[in-house]
């Protein structure tokens, strides 16, 4: 199935969850936060949430720095 991630086209495997999607990218689950059709969806359901053709994704990764 085809997804919209970041603005990218993806392919995914049909009714792949969100964490299948985050290891398919290589991507650690817990250095991310994604908003799935405009919701954030809280870490706790990423496997349960199935995605469907068309859905549009943001992976936001968290980075470490900061003022001197």
């Amino acid at each position: 199935m085809e997804l919209i991630v970041n603005g990218k086209r993806l392919e995914a495997a049909e009714g792949a969850s969100l964490t299948a999607l985050l290891n398919q990218l290589r991507i650690d689950p817990l250095r991310v936060a994604v908003q799935l059709n405009l919701e954030i969806i809280k870490r706790e359901r990423y496997e349960k949430t199935a995605l469907k053709a068309g859905d549009r994704l943001e992976i936001i990764s968290f980075m470490a720095g900061g003022a001197d």
